[in-house]
């Protein structure tokens, strides 16, 4: 499919990945506020950040059955419709005197935004291949998946500021991600064109499981799917309690954790592209070997840190921010190139559910080798979390050599 103005399309898709990683990301940096805040434990905060993983896993496993059949547009306009409604439910939570209370509701308004904000990421993975040819994709997938680090320069310093602003009250940021979703939604549903060249073939197919049959029969399509499952593993066991572990063992400020994700995010964004062009000309399996090694460096360092000055931590984040984000562009390359276009959005979808269902069980993952005394008292077993991490690395390392393998056989399609 080809598109007139094409850097229109991935901006755009970028400002939906950029609001949806920015609602489930802040949830971190918020970590040692909200365990304080719900009078919660290690155990409890990890279900409270993997809810949403959750949530966004189940449905995005049940749109294989189903987005391959509808309009690209259609179905992303009303899935971030939903998002955004989801978003808004979490800001409105009545602060009662009963943080039990306000912590099952929390709960509540997170898998509420997943069941819809799960949908996204699939979806905006799927009009990329559909729109970009594969010589083409790194760079624009590299615009796309800088989206992440856009929500560590810009959305987690400013939402972080906006608890700070509003005397460390934990619902401010999700008001600010409600509101700049709807000017995105608005300019989505004017510019983005439809997208239902797909359809015709997809409805040619009379079982709607064969999506999920060529994804676990293909060698190639099963080998993605485990091989996201282990690149989720191998950076959200990690992430999914950084801040804390920043907090109460290394010593630094809840105020100065902005800083932590600015300064990482700022690298991330001048090396993204950087890297998406590497992908084009390198080839995506040599980048993402390069930097997957690399960031084991980083993995081990933070999980086994000390207290150190903040100008340390901030170079060591540096670090992990670009060689974590390094991985990810030339990842999203790889997957997206083992499905046919009429596959391609069931698929990515079901691509979607493992990640999800990986960040989800990365939290839990993370939750049940830490202990924690109380709130204030330092976080232990984070090492080992780092290991388990260090793992995941490994066997994607592994995977992506059989990927390589397999690359060149066309994407298996239908039997007619």
């Amino acid at each position: 499919m080809q598109l007139k103005n094409e850097r229109l399309l991935l901006v755009l898709l970028g400002a939906i990945q950029f609001t949806n990683i920015v609602d489930f990301m802040i949830m971190m940096p918020m970590g040692d506020i909200l365990k304080k805040a719900l009078q919660i434990g290690p155990g409890k905060y990890s279900l409270l950040v993997s809810s949403y993983g959750l949530a966004a896993g189940l449905t995005s496993f049940l749109g294989v059955f189903y987005l391959d059949y509808l309009d690209r547009k259609k179905a992303l306009l009303v899935a971030y419709l939903g998002f955004m409604l989801g978003t808004l439910s979490s800001a409105l939570i009545p602060t009662t005197s009963n943080p039990e209370l306000n912590y099952y509701l929390f709960i509540s308004t997170r898998i509420l935004t997943g069941i819809t904000g799960g949908l996204l990421g699939g979806l905006v993975m799927s009009i990329v291949g559909d729109v970009i040819p594969l010589e083409r994709r790194g760079k624009a997938m590299a615009i796309v998946t800088i989206a992440f680090s856009l929500a560590s320069i810009i959305g987690i310093p400013i939402s972080l500021a906006l608890v700070d602003m509003f005397g460390g009250n934990w619902h401010a940021p999700f008001y600010g991600v409600s509101l700049l979703s709807v000017p995105i939604w608005l300019v989505a549903l004017k510019y983005i064109p439809a997208m239902n060249a797909h359809i015709a073939a997809a409805r040619g197919r009379k079982n709607r499981f064969e999506t999920i049959r060529l994804a676990f029969t293909t060698p190639q399509q099963r080998s993605a799917l485990l091989f996201t499952v282990l690149l989720v593993l191998g950076q959200f066991t990690v992430i999914s309690f950084l801040t804390p572990f920043y907090v109460n063992n290394v010593g630094i400020q809840q105020i100065d954790l902005k800083y932590i994700y600015l300064c990482g995010g700022i690298a991330s964004v001048f090396s993204g592209f950087m890297i998406g062009r590497w992908v084009d000309s390198l080839g995506r399996f040599r980048v993402f070997t390069i930097f997957a090694l690399l960031s084991i460096i980083p993995v081990l360092i933070i999980t086994n840190l000390p207290a150190v000055p903040l100008w340390v931590v901030l170079v060591i984040a540096t670090f992990f921010f670009i060689f974590i984000g390094g991985r990810m562009i030339p990842a999203n390359t790889i997957t997206s190139a083992v499905v046919p276009p009429q596959h391609r959005a069931g698929f990515m979808s079901l691509n979607s559910a493992c990640m999800s269902f990986a960040g989800g069980c990365s939290a839990l993952i993370a939750g049940s080798l830490i202990t924690q005394a109380d709130e204030n008292s330092p976080i232990r077993g984070y090492e080992y979390v780092g290991y388990v991490a260090v793992a995941a690395t490994f066997g994607s390392l592994l995977l992506i050599r059989a990927l390589k393998k397999m690359d060149g056989i066309a994407p298996k399609t239908a039997k007619s």
